[in-house]
């Protein structure tokens, strides 16, 4: 029996909601987060999530990850009542990741996977690259790095990756916030399935700007952490429909 109002509520011996089985809590293993160009409409693949896939990098290694979107809300009253007026205001949004540091890419580095590099991009590292297969940079994406190879070379590098004569995986170090490749936002895509693979929801986080960086390690620590925060526009959501076979 469910409890569809106050009339026939039993509390000792029933759920509020009763359509929850076999524990399908959205869980964090069953949640994939993915670096992708600045905004969604970028994507321009119509849907075709096979297309997309190719400019959308997913992120592993993450400790935690949190968002969080604040408004300002102005709180009027007026004289000869009690009652108040409420003006909602803009919108703040912003975001935490932590990951561990590996050999391997970086975490600023896996954030500007789509960026133009290689030897038509920026001019530091190589084309990044997931098993064999090379990142596509969106063409609305690569516009925001300037039209020309001249216009895109950055005065302070980022980091480096792996020697041009290396044929090695991504081991790209990013770790120079004051390079101005940071001044072009990115974006990041958060896909929720359930327990079960069922597909629950998804957000695309856009213009996401770095603001603070961290590396972090202790002598009681195995391991060597980074953590970022950030700043985004706007969360752009994403309907996501089960894959026919």
């Amino acid at each position: 029996m469910a409890v569809k109002s106050f009339v026939n509520w039993q509390f000792s011996s029933e759920n509020v909601q009763s359509d929850i089985t076999n524990g399908e809590f959205v869980s964090s293993e069953s949640t994939l987060i993915l670096g992708g160009p600045s905004r969604l409409s970028m994507l321009a693949t119509g849907g075709d999530a096979i297309a997309a896939q190719t400019s959308m990098i997913p992120i592993g290694l993450i400790d935690n990850f949190s968002v969080s979107q604040n408004r300002n809300v102005q709180r009027l009253f007026e004289i000869g009542s009690k009652r108040a007026y409420f003006v909602p205001g803009r919108l703040m949004a912003s975001l935490q990741l932590g990951r561990a540091l590996f050999f391997g890419p970086s975490l600023l580095r896996m954030l500007y996977a789509v960026a133009p590099y290689g030897n038509a991009g920026l001019g530091y590292g190589q084309a990044f690259r997931v098993g064999n297969d090379i990142v596509k940079t969106p063409p609305e994406y690569d516009k925001l790095f300037g039209e020309g190879t001249l216009q895109r070379q950055l005065i302070e590098p980022p980091g480096y990756g792996r020697p041009p004569t290396s044929t090695g995986e991504n081991r790209d170090f990013f770790i120079n916030m004051a390079s101005e490749l940071f001044n072009i936002p990115v974006g990041l895509c958060v896909i929720l399935k359930d327990p079960k693979n069922n597909p629950y929801g998804a957000m695309y986080l856009e213009d996401v700007y770095v603001e603070t960086h961290t590396l972090a390690v202790n002598s009681s620590n195995i391991i060597m952490a980074e953590s970022l925060s950030a700043q985004f526009a706007q969360v752009s959501p994403v309907q996501l429909v089960a894959s026919s076979k």
